[in-house]
């Protein structure tokens, strides 16, 4: 047995730790990661495209929802929705459209939504800009007022045939819907050119503007037409009692004239407001003007 004096195992480990701790090169400073930036939520299957209007002289922004068999050619051509108001509520539309077809309620279509580009930040500005396109008539209070008949050419002659021209569509099957003035304007098209479309969805219409003028636009289109062909879907809701209760005397007015070639509902949405009825409205509107 060596002579010697022992070291203790505890105290030899103990030695050691403190031995390798010392050769050991300090632990590195953890990174500092920084957060990732946030992607820009998007709708699949959507374009956005500018397109500039002859008539009215400025630019508008067209949104563009493609149904779902579109890339795969199983179609020719797709009836189309003009969807007003779209900085607004093309999200609510585009998605909602592609489920009524998933569930066989509607055929597939194309939603084309007109907008300006307008964020949320300048709500006066989109304000100004759909007075202007969406009034049949000038209101001295209301400025720029009274544009609808350069806005509807718009549609006819720089929309129509982008739309045409760019995308697989069936120009002879044509919706129009629109909310409050946007719903205004879809009923101005009505009397005005009633060709333009084959199918309404108006909801919450302003009726009440420049003393109720939709109504001698009514008026006037019925001396000289017997027939008006069109399927028209309005809506309200039942807490927009003021708009309910003018769009409730237009219904019975068109109710009186027995339009040949006239289909019509009318839906009062429970518990709705002016602005919240829209989406539910789209989609009661969408079924019934397909049906």
């Amino acid at each position: 047995m060596t002579s010697g004096t022992s070291i203790p195992t505890t105290a030899f480990f103990v030695v050691v730790v403190i031995a390798l701790a010392g050769c050991s090169s300090p632990a590195p400073e953890p990174d500092i990661l920084e957060a990732p930036v946030a992607a820009e939520a998007r709708i699949p299957l959507t374009e956005v495209r500018t397109l500039q209007s002859s008539t009215v002289g400025r630019d508008y922004k067209i949104y563009i929802a493609l149904p779902v068999s579109y890339a795969t050619g199983t179609s020719d051509a797709y009836p189309v929705v003009y969807l007003l108001d779209a900085d607004l509520w093309f999200g609510a539309v585009a998605d909602p459209t592609r489920l009524l077809h998933w569930e066989k309620a509607t055929p597939e279509m194309i939603v084309v939504g007109i907008g300006y580009g307008i964020s949320w930040d300048d709500p006066d500005e989109f304000q100004r800009l759909r007075n202007i396109d969406f009034t049949p008539t000038h209101v001295e209070t209301s400025p720029g007022s009274g544009g609808a008949g350069d806005f509807l050419r718009f549609i006819q002659e720089d929309l129509f045939p982008y739309i045409d021209s760019n995308y697989r569509t069936d120009p002879v099957d044509r919706t129009i819907a629109g909310l409050s003035d946007g719903a205004l304007f879809s009923l101005y098209a009505l009397f005005q050119a009633p060709e333009t479309f084959n199918r309404y969805i108006a909801v919450s219409p302003h009726l009440a503007w420049d003393d109720r003028a939709i109504f001698q636009n009514e008026a006037r289109f019925a001396k000289e037409n017997a027939e008006l062909r069109a399927e028209l879907f309005l809506a309200v809701g039942s807490l927009d009692r003021e708009f309910a209760s003018d769009l409730m005397d237009f219904h019975r007015t068109l109710k009186d004239r027995n339009y040949g070639g006239l289909t019509m509902q009318i839906v009062v949405m429970e518990q709705e407001t002016h602005l919240s009825v829209f989406p539910g409205a789209f989609s009661r509107g969408l079924r019934a003007v397909f049906q």
